[in-house]
């Protein structure tokens, strides 16, 4: 390549990763700079194979480097980046006024008979698919179990009574605007406007919110998904931004690289136990913006059965079902930790761990 005083390339992943761009940057003789902005992602065994020692200099960027079950690729992460050099945490840019206080309201609903039935048969499958990772020591699931895993996440994020709960929240913002709405990527029940019938085909769980809120409740609503190109989402965003549309409805689309600061009201339907996703929709609601004095965020905790009905059950039963339940108080517990309303937030969770005793249990980066 032809000498240059200075030379800057910005690039997405996928441009980077591309055998032109890869070959022009073997050519350059003097010292590079490697920037790499939500740098968990460089941790994919595609991606992984791009950082190569010609980079003397390196800065990895993100929320958190560590990928949610994927040692190898955190371990190369941290190896090939090194140590960490500066940190400035969530409760940090709370208290310096960089991001909005939040009021935390955790909705704890339930599987229905049906689903509870069906998440007991995936548990019991998924236990026999248990294999020993000879690297860590620790039991994995094999092939087969992260299938039935899968299936079974999905069972949760689509559970019906988040849907019957929404609706029931949803009327009291009817006229209000500014909010998102998190679905999961998964299908459920075709449920009727007055939801005591169901059709024999399942929708996509987005499109029935759609319908919800759109229709049912005659709210000025758009989905922000990968169906929409990308002039058709700006457009979708501009009109957000202007009040013209109430709620953007959203899968995982705006979960990294995109900045709207408006968003005011956030509800979570499905949300994986991966922290790097949920970190990121809670900093994406937390945004400064005029006029913006908090943000509230509503967010669905998942319970296999009734919260009544489970302190009946034997301990063997409560500890089958601990892998949801504990999945579930992580992700709200972070969430109380730096609220406003931290106290009335702690209050529900506490009330789960009494009931399936958990409060001698550290609730820390688990995962079955």
């Amino acid at each position: 390549m032809p000498k240059r005083g200075f030379f800057c390339l910005i690039t997405t992943n996928a441009t980077f990763s591309r055998e032109f761009i890869q070959s022009r940057i073997q050519q350059i003789e003097s010292d590079i700079l490697l920037l790499v902005d939500e740098a968990h992602n460089f941790g994919a065994s595609n991606l992984s194979t791009k950082l190569d020692n010609k980079y003397k200099y390196r800065l990895a960027l993100s929320a958190t480097l560590d990928r949610k079950g994927d040692l190898e690729g955190t371990n190369l992460l941290h190896s090939y980046f090194g140590r960490k050099c500066i940190e400035y945490d969530l409760e940090r840019a709370i208290k310096e006024k960089k991001l909005t206080e939040y009021d935390y309201k955790p909705i704890v609903i339930s599987l229905n008979e049906d689903e509870l039935q069906k998440y007991d048969g995936l548990t019991n499958e998924i236990s026999r698919c248990l294999i020993l990772d000879r690297k860590t020591g620790k039991k994995k699931l094999n092939e087969r179990g992260k299938i039935l895993a899968l299936q079974r996440a999905r069972l949760v994020a689509g559970a019906n009574n988040k849907t019957l709960k929404l609706k029931e929240i949803m009327k009291t913002y009817s006229d209000d605007d500014h909010m998102i709405v998190y679905c999961g990527a998964t299908q459920v029940e075709n449920l009727s406007e007055d939801f005591t019938e169901t059709s024999d085909e399942d929708i996509r769980q987005i499109d029935l919110i759609t319908k919800i809120m759109g229709s049912d409740l005659n709210m000025k609503v758009a989905q922000y998904t990968s169906n929409e190109s990308i002039v058709e989402r700006k457009n979708i965003q501009a009109s957000f931004e202007r009040g013209n549309i109430q709620a953007l409805i959203a899968i995982k689309c705006l979960d990294e690289g995109v900045n709207i600061p408006s968003i005011k009201t956030a509800f979570i339907l499905a949300s994986t136990t991966n922290p790097k996703e949920y970190i990121q929709r809670r900093g994406r609601v937390l945004r400064l913006f005029e006029g913006k004095e908090k943000a509230v965020i509503y967010d669905f905790i998942t319970l296999p059965r009734p919260l009544n009905n489970s302190v009946y059950l034997t301990e063997t039963e409560k500890n089958r079902e601990l892998s949801l339940v504990k999945n579930e108080l992580i992700r709200a517990e972070e969430f109380a930790r730096l609220a406003i309303n931290q106290i009335e937030a702690y209050s529900i969770i506490n009330e789960i761990k009494e009931v399936y005793n958990l409060f001698e249990l550290k609730i820390d980066n688990y995962d079955y």
